[in-house]
């Protein structure tokens, strides 16, 4: 019995000092930060559910104003906050190749593969084969898909006779993003919503806990074989692939939406990447094309277009509830654009409403959907601005939310004001400064679908409908389960007809 106390004791008096001796990584360094906790690091109050990641880094980001990074602690593992912007810009943009990946992790399921996860070449050639999708002549074919999605919802606003009402807007833009981003991504018939896809929509963002986990210790996990994305998630976008295969016959449609492009790659069977740094002796990377790297795309996409936009027209409505002047200008802009386009909504009517573009810029400042960009080491590197040098997998973030209300580029950060937004003053600023869809070459690839999907919505909503806070109305509070950014309790507003 005494051997085994003492044997356990040694385990223990072990355990911590490994802890204690990597805390102080950055100290060694020079590198200031907060105290970290012996066994959270400095993660215990969001692990814990207290706050959400977004005002943990944005409090460790204002608590350090003076400081171009700050040393933080994952668990054991370093973590280092980049807040000077030329610092940002030399990472994300100008150092790109030393930088490349983001670090996600979603454990060993083959949905892995997806674009937004994916490393090095694999990543790279997915980035190239999808990027023509977001093109302007694509676009412009999905304007028609989403404008049917706008009046689909107000047939069903209309429907309830009523002149004013309290609904929680959160739920009417779910839909209308449902329905667009699988009309537009999948062909999916919006009039005969499929209610398999209807079920997988409440689990798939109520299944947060599981990424949360890979955020927080994914090493841990992948070793221990957890998945963060649950089999039926698989199972369901293995199933529709075959699906829409079958449906169009195993070959490109000519809708040239997303499955159009799946058929493509499944035709080519496999892609080929350039040779690495350009030596034409090295064998040039091929990526296979199975079913798991096609359902892995299919997820992302669904998942990037259905939620996040849905959560920034919310926020978007919130505001413009509360600023009434701003309201009446943008359906002004919107009713005026219409006149002179003969009524038609189309990419290029969507291109003139400039004010509008304003009004989403700013919600997504105050209301950014990711709390970080995330960058990884590709190997052992030099930080410019800052005498450090950082080995190989060094895990480096972007406090977005800090960056966003910095009074040093937008003063009074908590006025929701469009006007930051106008030409004069985007020129003004840092181009770092601003960074809801990330970076460089790693920005998100749906950035333009997601603006135009927003925009055809506000068009449709704003010219037929408009919003008032409602006796429900309170300060808007945020789900620290989820790791996107998303209302704890829905959106409730007052929507009141337009007399026209």
């Amino acid at each position: 019995m005494a051997l085994i106390l003492v044997f356990t004791s040694l385990i223990i008096v072990l355990l911590y000092v490994l802890l204690k001796r990597n805390k102080q990584y950055w100290r060694k360094l020079n590198i200031v930060g907060p105290k970290p906790h012996l066994l959270f690091g400095n993660y215990k109050d969001v692990i814990l559910r207290h706050i959400t990641h977004f005002e943990f880094h944005e409090e460790v980001y204002k608590a350090y104003p003076k400081e171009k990074v700050v040393g933080l602690y994952r668990f054991n593992t370093p973590v280092l906050l980049l807040r000077d912007l030329d610092i940002i810009q030399h990472v994300f943009i100008r150092g790109f190749d030393s930088f490349i990946n983001r670090g996600f992790e979603f454990g060993d399921n083959d949905l892995n593969m997806n674009l937004a996860g994916s490393a090095d070449d694999t990543w790279r050639m997915l980035r190239t084969r999808f990027s023509p999708i977001f093109t302007s002549g694509k676009l412009k074919n999905m304007v028609y898909l989403m404008e049917r999605c706008g009046d689909k919802m107000l047939k069903e606003l209309d429907s309830q006779k009523l002149s004013s009402m309290d609904l929680n807007v959160q739920e009417i833009a779910l839909r209308y993003t449902s329905g667009a981003i699988s009309a537009c991504a999948f062909g999916i018939d919006m009039d005969k919503p499929d209610e398999k896809l209807l079920k997988l929509e409440k689990m798939l963002f109520k299944n947060y806990f599981a990424l949360e986990l890979f955020y927080i210790c994914p090493n841990l996990l992948k070793k221990l074989g957890f998945n963060a994305v649950p089999k039926f998630i698989s199972d369901y976008f293995h199933d529709l692939v075959k699906l829409v295969k079958t449906q169009r016959n195993n070959k490109p449609s000519g809708r040239k939406d997303f499955m159009d492009l799946i058929l493509e790659m499944i035709n080519l069977s496999e892609i080929k990447g350039g040779q690495k740094n350009g030596n034409k002796d090295d064998e040039p990377k091929v990526l296979q094309i199975t079913d798991e790297l096609i359902a892995a795309q299919a997820m992302i996409f669904y998942a990037a277009g259905y939620d996040t936009t849905a959560n920034t027209l919310s926020h978007m409505l919130y505001e413009l509830a509360k600023h009434q002047d701003i309201q009446e200008k943008l359906y002004e802009e919107i009713k005026k654009t219409l006149e002179e386009n003969n009524g038609e909504l189309s990419l290029e009517t969507l291109k003139q409403m400039s004010y509008m573009d304003q009004v989403f810029s700013e919600t997504l400042r105050m209301y950014a959907i990711a709390d970080v960009q995330r960058k990884v080491s590709a190997k052992s590197c030099r930080i410019p601005g800052v005498d450090i040098n950082l080995k190989r997998d060094a895990l480096m973030f972007v406090s977005i939310r800090g960056i966003h209300y910095d009074e040093e580029y937008y003063p009074e950060p908590y006025k929701f004001d469009p006007t930051r937004f106008s030409q004069e003053k985007v020129k003004s600023r840092h181009p770092c400064a601003y960074l809801p869809f990330g970076l460089g070459p790693r920005h998100c690839i749906g950035m333009r679908f997601a603006k135009i999907q927003s925009k055809v919505f506000l068009v449709k909503f704003l010219n037929n409908y408009k919003v008032e806070p409602a006796a429900a109305t309170k300060k808007l509070t945020f789900d620290p389960m989820k790791i996107t950014l998303s209302v704890a309790k829905g959106v409730p507003l007052k929507v009141i007809r337009r007399n026209k």
